[in-house]
């Protein structure tokens, strides 16, 4: 790529961003073409360490369901993808969420190219045709195709006795997410005893209540490319400039979690900074596209730039490793907020460093001390959010409950909204408690939106009073997931 100021077609990049798939989606399998009442008996949970159940058959597992008052797991994936290729070792093969798998009835779908079946990974008797059968049932009861015909993957779908989504995630899904998802499901059927959380649970950040992702129509895999695929794709893109005509195929690595993919953008984004301010709008539409939709492994990327010499860049990589949430991010965001001058930045790091110190005591102090002295209001309120991320970290839950029945204004707002974005149910009745005549305004409609949420809703419930209460412009929509995928709203500004 040329090292000169680029001109007005690649200028236009940004622009093309906003209407780049926000995430790439995969095509229906070879296969699969063509008062609380007294709970019925449970399936009986598995002792840690016991292999996991796979009923074959999605038909068999519904009437099982129904008859045991079970609820249902059902997973997705595509053979050959590193995020779906990673579920198998680090859910299904591990051992201490053995319970959890106990308490459901399990069933697989499984997309794959011609002559690919092969390839599956062990679901017990699920053999190629179950695959394709169980997908097909799974699209006509529950899944929401695109345009296309496809799909987000990987996937896990908890389903209810009777049939109804009970929650739903896309995509990454680590042993601590779906411990607290496997927990929800199970408490939204009123079952109790249920097995022990895991260490550092929490719920994942694409996650949906209630309802399951719809890709938007132009979206045509639903997945990171194979390291096939990309390799293909890099060299087709290494031929030539990276024009506005390219913006599909960078999303499509951008999504990918192949270490190729993280080179490769590494290079590209140091090309791109020849351009100079002229594409200062195509780098930070990028980088909001990290946040969106990246895994983890980006991070590396991140904090590759996290010192850039452009204050609007440095708060969209901030907003970055917020979405991406990843505790690998910690030292870089620390080095970075210490070093920031700018306060709009500077905000933004703060909330980054709640999202990647989840429960830890130090994080919640640094937060604590710029929520109460900060000179800068954005800097407090952005700092009182980011404990939301860090619980249930004790000191972080205490302030937080204090200021929201204690605070003032948006400082008080900033509060409660952490509760949800924590999504800390044992506040709930506490905030129920403050509804009343001197709880009114702005105020009062946070905490109606925040009971929502705490009652079992989604947290794009509560974006729109983020967004104000910020001062923020950069969206986050991998954080206020929704049921409809949603075009990342890229800040322009240069």
């Amino acid at each position: 790529m040329r090292n000169s100021a680029l001109g007005p077609r690649e200028i236009l990049w940004s622009l093309v961003l906003l209407a780049a798939p926000a995430v790439v989606a995969t095509a229906m399998p070879e296969a699969a073409t063509g008062g609380r009442e007294a709970a019925p008996p449970a399936a009986r949970p598995l002792p840690p360490n016991k292999k996991i159940e796979w009923e074959p058959s999605l038909e068999a597992a519904l009437a099982r369901a129904a008859e045991e008052g079970s609820p249902l797991l059902l997973s997705l994936g595509f053979v050959g993808e590193a995020r779906s290729e990673a579920i198998p070792k680090g859910l299904y093969g591990n051992r201490k969420l053995a319970p959890w798998f106990g308490e459901t009835i399990n069933v697989a779908a499984w997309s794959f190219l011609e002559g690919e079946g092969r390839k599956l990974p062990n679901f017990g008797d699920t053999d190629p045709e179950h695959h394709g059968d169980n997908w097909a049932l799974a699209m006509e009861r529950w899944l929401r195709p695109n345009g296309k015909g496809v799909i987000a993957l990987p996937q896990h779908l908890w389903v209810s006795p009777a049939g109804d989504v009970l929650l739903s995630c896309p995509w990454e899904l680590s042993p601590e997410e779906f411990s607290w998802c496997a927990d929800e499901a199970l408490r939204r059927l009123d079952k109790d005893p249920r097995p022990e959380l895991l260490d550092d649970a929490h719920p994942p950040r694409r996650l949906l209540l209630g309802e399951v992702v719809q890709l938007i129509d132009n979206d045509t895999h639903g997945r990171g490319l194979t390291p096939d695929e990309l390799e293909e794709l890099i060299k087709s893109k290494r031929k030539g400039y990276l024009s506005a005509g390219d913006a599909q195929d960078v999303a499509r690595i951008l999504f990918t979690d192949e270490q190729m993919a993280i080179d490769y953008m590494i290079g590209q984004m140091g090309l791109w900074e020849f351009g100079g301010e002229a594409v200062a709008n195509i780098i930070n539409g990028t980088y909001s596209l990290v946040g969106l939709g990246c895994p983890a492994s980006f991070v590396e990327l991140l904090e590759k730039f996290a010192g850039h010499n452009r204050a609007s860049t440095r708060a969209a990589i901030a907003s970055a490793f917020e979405q991406i949430g990843s505790r690998d991010g910690l030292s870089a965001v620390k080095k970075a907020l210490k070093k920031e001058r700018d306060d709009a930045a500077r905000a933004e790091w703060v909330r980054a460093l709640g999202a990647c110190g989840r429960g830890d005591k130090s994080v919640a102090r640094t937060l604590i001390k710029l929520a109460r002295k900060d000179k800068h209001a954005r800097v407090r309120q952005s700092a009182i959010l980011a404990l939301g991320h860090v619980l249930p970290e004790k000191s972080a839950l205490e302030y937080l409950t204090e200021h929201s029945q204690s605070g003032e204004g948006e400082e008080r707002q900033a509060a409660l909204l952490a509760l949800a974005l924590g999504r800390a149910t044992g506040a709930r009745e506490m905030l129920a408690g403050l509804k009343g005549p001197t709880v009114f305004g702005e105020t009062a409609e946070v905490l109606e939106r925040v009971l929502e949420v705490l009652d079992g809703g989604n947290l794009y419930l509560i974006e729109s009073a983020v967004k104000r209460v910020s001062g923020s412009s950069i969206g986050r929509q991998r954080l206020f997931f929704r049921g409809v995928a949603k075009l990342p709203e890229v800040d322009l500004g240069g």
